[in-house]
Parts: structure tokens; sequence; C-alpha cells
């Protein structure tokens, strides 16, 4: 069973690798590498050192918002180990083909540094959904609201609520019958049936368990407006600093594009990089950007490419603290520095 279940992990693994080579692939196609490379040598060492600076200033409050949404749970964590957990989670979503993405890695570690293990992991569900909130949020926000003057092309989302709805519903139902399919089938099954009552038994003895405190830190949560309010407004600080570092970058490179696209197309590869199709959404954000920034009149496919890949070296040059603290270890309490290799 553990040799099967490490198969698995790996071709898993495999496909995504696949994944992000066949993307970048495309993303590459028809570009001359050398046009890139030397696009690349005419920034200015300002810029490139500023566009580093807010994307770590953006990970920095990023710490400051997640420490927030701790203490409103009474989880006293420092700031110092609640940033090194961050950048180790940073590291895996970066640059590793792990099953384990960030946000489970800082909620499975988070837990080794308090009592309340519930409380913390919780913690990092409610700061997934603010971040990504106000990350739908910016783009729409952005989009109806930033004018953009007479540059580039007006662009215009085609969509039909009540068919996005309609197909919703459907989607919820296929999903519902799947799932009851799926346990008919293990009822069924003289071989499964044994497992789908121990697995039941065990979801009811945990459900019942911390179901009341999860009730109890959800509360908590609602009757702190003002500390969800603050939440959004870091959110919003955090997510806006490394969208105008790549600004900054884009008008060194000679986009012409408005300000207003790199805070629509961005954020919209951020929920594309979510997906879990490939290593840190590598070849498939690349490809997105490219595909977007070409359609704003004067920017060509070269321009857009060079801009996501400015976002990819930024990402991989703030991983760095990252894999210095998986090697050493610094993410665990003194007492239990063990490798997470069991969780890769």
């Amino acid at each position: 069973m553990a040799k099967e279940k490490k198969k698995n992990k790996h071709v898993a693994h495999l496909i995504r690798l696949l994944i992000a080579a066949a993307a970048l692939f495309f993303a590459f196609k028809g570009e001359s590498l050398k046009e890139l490379i030397n696009n690349f040598s005419k920034l200015s060492v300002f810029v490139i050192i500023a566009a580093i600076a807010l994307n770590l200033a953006g990970q920095f409050i990023f710490v400051g918002r997640w420490l927030l949404l701790l203490r409103t749970q009474d989880v006293k964590i420092k700031y110092k180990q609640a940033l090194k957990l961050h950048f180790l989670g940073l590291f895996y979503n970066n640059c590793l083909p792990s099953s384990v993405g960030g946000d489970a890695l800082r909620a499975w570690y988070v837990t080794k540094h308090t009592d309340k293990k519930l409380e913390a992991a919780l913690s990092v569900l409610v700061d997934r959904i603010v971040g990504m909130a106000c990350t739908f949020a910016m783009i729409f926000l952005a989009y109806w609201l930033i004018p953009a003057g007479g540059s580039g092309t007006h662009l215009e989302f085609q969509f039909d609520i009540v068919s996005i709805f309609i197909k919703l519903v459907i989607a919820g139902f296929a999903l519902i019958f799947l799932a009851a399919l799926a346990l008919f089938i293990m009822f069924k099954s003289r071989k499964l049936r044994p497992k789908l009552f121990m697995y039941g038994f065990i979801f009811m003895m945990k459900w019942k368990m911390w179901s009341s405190r999860f009730k109890t830190a959800i509360k908590l949560y609602c009757s702190k407006p003002l500390t969800l309010l603050l939440a959004v407004v870091l959110s919003f600080t955090c997510q806006a600093l490394p969208v105008f570092g790549l600004y900054l970058i884009g008008r060194e490179l000679g986009i012409d594009a408005h300000i207003k696209y790199y805070y629509v197309f961005f954020p919209l590869s951020w929920v594309i990089g979510v997906i879990p199709i490939s290593v840190g959404g590598a070849g498939v954000m690349e490809l997105g950007l490219k595909g977007m920034f070409s359609q704003v009149a004067r920017v060509t496919t070269k321009q857009g490419l060079g801009l996501a890949l400015a976002q990819r070296i930024i990402w991989l040059l703030t991983s760095i603290p990252g894999v210095i603290i998986h090697i050493t270890g610094k993410h665990l309490p003194e007492e239990e520095r063990v490798e997470p290799d069991s969780l890769e």
C-alpha cells in the first residue's frame, strides 16, 4: 500500500512537471530568447531592486495579516516564527512539485507552535479566503474603476450572470451525484465497505470533537468586523505592492500599457496559478500573461512574456529564504527540529 501510494505521488509529480514543460514550450514558441535576454539586460539596477523590495514588503505585510488573524483566535506566535513559516510555504508553492501546498504546510507547522491547533489551522484557511476575495475584488475594481484613458485597447469580459449561475448549479449537482455514487459503490463492495464504515466512524468522532470549537472560532471572527476590515486593507496592500513593482519593470521594458491592466492581468494570473496542474503555476501563468497582455494595443507577445518572466524570477528570488529555512529546519520549535520530507 505504501509503495503504491508513493508511486502514485511520483506519477502526479511527473504529470505536473510535464504540464509545466508543455506550457513553457508554448509560451516561448515563436519568441527569440536572445531578444528577451537583451531586453532584461536594459533594466536598471534601481528598478530591479525596487521591484524585489516591493515584493518582499508585500510578503512582510502578508505575514502581518496572518498574525492578526491568529491573534483574533488568541494564538500567540511571534512574528519572526510566522515569517519563517510563510517563506517556507512560498518555497513549496514556487519551487517544489509537492502535493502539499504552501497553505497546507503553514497550517501543519503552525500547530507545532501552539496548543490551540484547530484555531491555528483555521487561521490559514481564513487567511486564504480573505486573500482570494481581495484578489477577485482587485481584478473587478481595477477593470471597472480605473480609467485607462487613451492607452491600450478597451477590453470587455463577456459573461452572462444567469448562465454562469445555472452552470454552477449543474456542476454542484454533478459533484453531489458523483459523491453519492462513490459512496454507493463503496457500500455495495465487500472489499470497500469496511473502509467506508471505518472512515465514516473516524469522521463522525472527529466532527463531534472539533465542530463546537470550529463554530466558536468562526463566530469569533464574525464578531470582530474591524479586525476583518483591517485584514482586507492589509490584503489589498500586500497584493498591490508587487504589482506596482512589475509595472515599474514594464515601463523599463518599453511596455506602453496602462497600470489598470497590470492590476487586472497579474491577479488573474495568480488565480490561474492556484489551480494545482503545474509546479507553482509554471508555464501556465506565463502563457496566460503573455496572451492577456498581447490583447492590449502596443504590447507585443515578447513584452508580455518578458513581464511574466520578471514575475517568475522575482518569485524565485523571494523563495530563497524558504530554501534556507527548509534546510536548517528553523520552521519548527527548538525541541522538534526535523526535516519535512514526509510531507513532500
